[in-house]
């Protein structure tokens, strides 16, 4: 019984059941309920559960999610890093914050006591009459007829298992592209009073600080990105090594949100590789995929703020695609970068792609310093010198070149 976050009036602790989580992950949330969120609500697993607590960023997640609908259709909270538009759930953001999961277990207590209406029942069509038996036998039905309502029967399910198969399909594409890529809508790219939102400061990011890492390691050594009760992070560029106690999920929930609150320390460190050891998640363990997701999860469809968004881009060198996460139409956005240099909003509009796959990819090239963008006086963090304009004459023999090979 408590008071204060679900009314003035005293109610019952809702009892909630717990979905979706690792042995490791059902720890720590059990432990954030016993301290943080304490006498919030009970945890049952006997089927007397109000209120469904499930994490949607498992392997199947998707499956998991609709298993439960088909047995329960109460509220639930749904736990995942990118947010979730579900019916009757209410998303908190990982790593869970307190005051966002108080907010949504008051929204989903609420929910209990606003039933929904039961479905209207639908008037059965009166039956015809049937017809008077005669003497007279009906004419047989014609082969062609049978034939033909065997056809169209068979390609009706042909059909259905057709775009069932698509619709999940699609649902698998939209799923990776709102995790590499975010979820701006195009129509803020074409609105110049909203442009603010396609900015962001990378050096108040994870990103920043993976970059300031290998700065420092450039030539030997290890650096280590160290905060406060958080996991520390152990990178070298000139091993192409990383290792840290975190998880591929939580590292992308901390790419998520800028630093901010407790300092944090990027510095050498003496152990060696052997002393530090290997990530316990194998993901964590190469420096350019770590580097490229990070890069990805920090620009959600953004650029580093100072990034023109007129200028020219130009791919120097390709991105070691095949090992590294793939980007919806990367390859076509690589290509013509390389080929014919295009500007971030014309980019989008030549190739009838979503601008947050072209702002995403040129996020996840700069961090690798692969691109430049051609009459541009902005020098890009990790680039030593800001990139040189090229005349008309050398670009249009390079374009010749390029037709001459068929590109």
């Amino acid at each position: 019984m408590f008071k204060g976050l679900f009314g003035k009036k005293a109610q019952p602790i809702p009892k909630v059941k717990l979905m979706g989580m690792n042995e490791r992950a059902l720890n720590l949330f059990t432990m954030f309920l016993n301290s943080s969120a304490k006498g919030l609500c009970e945890i049952v697993d006997d089927g007397s559960h109000h209120i469904v607590i499930i994490d949607l960023d498992a392997v199947e997640n998707t499956r998991l999610w609709l298993d439960m609908r088909r047995q329960f259709t109460g509220p639930a909270i749904v736990l995942s890093v990118r947010e979730q538009s579900l019916t009757n759930a209410f998303w908190v953001a990982k790593p869970v914050n307190e005051a966002h999961f108080k907010s949504a277990l008051a929204k989903a207590h609420k929910a209990l006591s606003q039933p929904s209406s039961p479905p209207a029942a639908v008037p059965h069509p009166p039956k015809a009459p049937l017809p008077a038996k005669t003497e007279r036998q009906a004419e047989p039905i014609k082969p062609t007829t049978a034939t033909a309502k065997t056809n169209s029967a068979t390609a009706e399910k042909t059909t259905t298992v057709t775009s069932t198969a698509a619709g999940g399909m699609s649902e698998s594409l939209d799923e990776h592209a709102q995790t590499c890529c975010g979820v701006l809508a195009d129509e803020i790219y074409r609105d110049p009073t909203q442009r603010e939102q396609l900015f962001f400061n990378s050096s108040d990011t994870v990103l920043g600080l993976l970059r300031q890492a290998m700065t420092l390691t450039k030539e030997q050594g290890i650096a280590r990105i160290a905060r406060e009760g958080a996991h520390p992070l152990y990178v070298s560029a000139a091993l192409g090594f990383v290792s840290t106690p975190m998880h591929e999920a939580y590292l992308r929930a901390l790419c998520a949100r800028p630093i901010d609150g407790s300092p944090v320390k990027v510095d050498l460190v003496e152990q060696g590789v052997k002393a530090i050891g290997l990530s316990d998640d194998a993901r964590m363990r190469r420096l350019d995929s770590v580097l490229w997701k990070a890069a990805l999860w920090s620009s959600r469809g953004r650029v580093p703020r100072g990034t023109s968004l007129d200028a020219p881009v130009r791919l120097h060198a390709w991105p070691n695609i095949p090992r590294l996460m793939s980007v919806p139409d990367g390859l076509r956005i690589a290509a013509l970068w390389v080929s014919q240099p295009t500007s971030l909003l014309g980019t989008a509009r030549k190739l009838g792609v979503p601008y947050r796959f072209v702002f995403s990819f040129y996020c996840a090239c700069q961090a690798f310093d692969l691109i430049e963008q051609l009459g541009s006086t902005t020098t890009h963090r990790g680039s030593d010198h800001a990139p040189k304009a090229v005349s008309q004459e050398k670009r249009g023999l390079f374009g010749n070149l390029l037709k001459k090979l068929g590109f």
